[in-house]
């Protein structure tokens, strides 16, 4: 009977494994719809909008899975040093580049060097600016990097750097050239991004796909419609307001990793050589901080998709301090009181509070593509409309977006609005990660481009950036949050839910711990 039972056990593996193999076939093309369009394919740019490419051409010395454990990807095993200053990559071995040259550790040293680079690293910039000195090749396949003291979130680092041919930099507003599961055909601004099988991808057997089309949808009517009548295949980011819907005709909606993103109203002061403005006093800002209703926004603009959060790590943090976690509940009370004692009165009856004869309004932008963003500033305007503040709201395009978000040559790198509703990511991994977005930055931020931050804050973030010391870390990020809660700059809102949704039909879509869409293992039947 043993024998039997043991054969059949065999025989129904076997069975069970052709049934797999079969069952995820191979070839066929997925076309995806996104919310906008890329604007380049340099992969340390690390804004939402770049997130189609970062796994499809690109790829990474290493990765997370959900749970945040190291995976191996282009490294194959990695060293830290006792000091924790150095970190030893091996590489794997007979990778290709797109264009058939041989990846090794050379390309990993520019890189890094190109990261180091203000001109060059973009938001990789902001994780290895004040902690990494540089790299050196051991060997062929051996890259040594050296950082200015103990860097706890080193692997958040190399999670975040994917691998661009250095011949390639010079060309990356239009073309990429990577070690991903998939090849760059063309691109098609405002149309359509194509990218083809990569047929020498080092995991064998992988992608399982011939051809992605990536389709911008700037009305997201489309986007749902060409869902629902089966013209795309899959989407990333619909609106939380489709959510219910979209399950109710049948597709798949996904969330993507919890605590992976945050909804995050952005305060954004006059610079020192600016006018003085109703946001230069902290009393206004904090006043604003009152005015925020959570719930009302989680309930109303993203239909109960969230979890409203008054500070801006998850509670498994060690950045995470409970006794924080209401310190700015919503009164409108309060907020008057503070306008009140920084001297804004409705002097003519208009129903606006004024001082020195300019009334408070407040410009504020939202994201298009996200039309949880208005939606948003909606209510957040009704409620500063009751205390007399007046809100313009301005949705922008991702083009329009970029420039007001984060500043440019031409405003001296300041940022051009009062509000911003916006969101950021990272703060779930290691928390150092919130302050690589630049409304928290302590460095090229375009929110304090003359580097006028907040008494404390830069000082804080370095001791708690240099030091693997768990107690120090807490007691520098506890500082910092309190500096934050204070200065009243960067409001947190709610945790933000990637959703991903797909045919019935197409299978085994992934993301990363980041939401960055990966289909590598993707297949259609």
């Amino acid at each position: 009977m043993y024998k039997i039972t043991k054969k059949l056990t065999i025989i129904l593996f076997f069975i069970f494994v052709a049934k797999l193999s079969y069952s995820q076939n191979k070839g066929g093309t997925l076309m995806v719809g996104t919310t906008g369009d890329i604007l380049n394919f340099d992969a340390f740019s690390l804004g939402f909008i770049s997130y189609p490419n970062l796994h499809q051409c690109y790829d990474s010395l290493i990765t997370y899975d959900s749970q945040l454990r190291i995976l191996p990807r282009l490294a194959t095993f990695w060293r830290v040093n006792d000091s924790g200053t150095e970190l030893t990559f091996s590489l794997r071995k007979n990778v290709k580049w797109h264009n058939g040259r041989e990846f090794v550790a050379d390309d990993v040293v520019k890189n890094i060097e190109k990261a180091l680079s203000p001109s060059g690293g973009h938001n990789v910039h902001g994780m290895v600016k004040k902690t990494m000195l540089g790299a050196e090749t051991l060997d062929k396949y051996t890259v040594l990097i050296k950082f200015r003291a103990p860097t706890p979130n080193m692997f958040d680092i190399f999670n975040a750097m994917r691998m661009m041919a250095p011949e390639s930099f010079n060309t990356l507003k239009n073309k990429c050239i990577g070690t991903g599961p998939f090849k760059l055909e063309e691109w098609i601004p405002g149309d359509q991004l194509v990218y083809v099988k990569n047929e020498d991808f080092w995991q064998p057997g992988r992608p399982l796909l011939d051809k992605i089309i990536f389709k911008p949808y700037s009305d997201l009517e489309a986007l749902n419609s060409a869902l629902e009548t089966g013209l795309i295949g899959a989407a990333i980011a619909v609106p939380p307001k489709d959510y219910k819907r979209l399950k109710n005709t049948g597709l798949d909606v996904l969330f993507g990793q919890t605590g992976a993103l945050l909804y995050s109203i952005t305060v954004n002061p006059p610079d020192p050589d600016q006018p003085t403005g109703p946001l230069s006093d902290k009393r206004v800002r904090q006043a604003i901080c009152h005015s925020m209703d959570r719930e009302a926004m989680v309930d109303q603009a993203l239909f109960g998709v969230g979890g409203a959060s008054v500070v801006p790590f998850p509670t498994y943090s060690i950045a995470y301090f409970p006794e924080y976690s209401d310190h700015y509940g919503f009164s409108l009370d309060k907020a008057s009181k503070l306008l009140d004692s920084a001297g804004w009165k409705d002097s003519n009856g208009d129903g606006i509070r004024d001082k020195n004869g300019k009334e408070l309004v407040l410009n504020t932008i939202t994201i298009q593509a996200y039309p949880e963003t208005t939606d948003m500033a909606q209510i957040i305007k009704s409620d500063l409309n009751k205390i007399g503040v007046d809100v313009d709201i301005e949705p922008l395009d991702s083009a329009t977006y970029g420039p007001r978000h984060l500043g440019t040559k031409a405003t001296d790198g300041s940022a051009v609005f009062d509000l911003d509703v916006t969101f950021v990511g990272r703060q779930h991994l290691d928390p150092m990660g919130l302050f690589d977005n630049s409304p928290y930055r302590h460095f090229r931020s375009p929110i304090f481009p003359r580097g006028d931050f907040p008494d404390g804050y830069v000082e804080n973030l370095e001791k708690a950036g240099s030091t693997v010391d768990i107690a120090e870390r807490k007691k520098a990020f506890k500082k910092v949050q309190e500096i934050m809660l204070d200065a009243c700059i960067d409001i947190p809102i709610s945790w933000k839910y990637t959703l991903f949704a797909k045919q019935n039909n197409v299978h085994d879509i992934g993301w990363t711990v980041n939401d960055e869409i990966k289909i590598e293992n993707t297949w259609i039947d």
